[in-house]
């Protein structure tokens, strides 16, 4: 059914960029958001987060942000594919997507279904009483075939796949960026071949998550991820919004409104995140969603 969602993606990355996300919520400008279970500041967020619930104007809906790609192993993992001699995750989208069509792979699939296990068990024994299970990924890694399985495996083993009632499937339609004037030539190439790819992949998702009776939408935030400023997305929205109506989806508009303060910089943030987390354009997205039209 159709219905327009603005979701914050990486509560409890720091404390800062958490309570950031939580006052948007505060003021309903955010919808929903997902918590990074591995984090050394999940502890002190997840108690700022129950400590407001109650007291909050408009409560999210919230999804756990699986995370294999940095932050803390909670499973003890020891697979130098996954996680480093720290115990810090340090997956790869190239080689989780790669090792998922390589033969023989039970091992890792085993060991990325143990650390989901761990994410989603931390997550649902701290979250709010009520609050609806819900998953997405960083970086969308949950797309990549051979996590999507663990994910799904990890749900059932835990027994909570009859709550389970929402996976993001990150799939876009690309047209109405390369036809919005303005905003064509402001897309990275390389954020042109992420919508393909995981439009192509999210054929096998979409297929598993029906059988599965489990709900899902429509995406919107990877061509303009890093840049969903508010004037973009008045640009785009006209044609969007149609796309989801037409098809009746439910839309998620993806955005990553906190920031990280560098004297909150700590030592389980990989690569991947090292600049994202403490840029810029985190302000220019919470612009872009307080001062939302639609």
């Amino acid at each position: 059914m159709f219905q327009i969602d603005y979701h914050g993606d990486d509560y409890a990355a720091s404390p800062n960029n958490s309570k950031r996300m939580l006052a948007l919520a505060d003021t309903g400008k955010l919808q929903s958001m997902s918590i990074l279970p591995n984090m050394s500041y999940y502890g002190e967020c997840m108690d700022y987060l129950n400590k407001n619930w109650s007291s909050l104007k408009n409560k999210p809906l919230i999804s756990i942000h699986l995370n294999l790609i940095d932050g803390f192993s909670l499973s003890g993992c020891h697979n130098p594919l996954l996680s480093n001699e720290e115990g810090i995750l340090c997956a790869s989208w190239e080689t989780l997507f790669f090792h998922s069509f390589m033969p023989g792979q039970k091992k890792l699939l085993n060991d990325i279904k143990e650390e989901l296990k761990a994410q989603i068990l931390r997550v649902t024994k701290d979250l709010p009483d009520g609050v609806a299970l819900r998953i997405d990924s960083h970086l969308h890694t949950h797309m990549i075939p051979i996590v999507f399985d663990a994910m799904i495996m990890a749900v059932k083993e835990l027994g909570l796949l009859k709550k389970l009632e929402y996976v993001r499937i990150s799939d876009e339609p690309l047209l109405p960026f390369l036809t919005t004037k303005k905003v064509s030539f402001t897309i990275p190439p390389i954020n042109i071949v992420k919508n393909r790819l995981l439009h192509f992949l999210s054929y096998r998702a979409y297929g598993i998550l029906k059988t599965l009776g489990i709900g899902t939408g429509m995406l919107w935030g990877l061509c303009m991820s890093g840049r969903m400023d508010k004037e973009r997305i008045d640009l785009c929205s006209e044609k969007i919004i149609k796309i989801a109506k037409n098809k009746d989806l439910y839309l998620e508009v993806l955005c990553h409104p906190g920031i990280v303060l560098k004297e909150e910089s700590v030592k389980e943030y990989g690569s991947a995140d090292m600049i994202p987390f403490f840029s810029k354009d985190r302000d220019v997205e919470y612009d872009g969603v307080i001062n939302r039209s639609i």
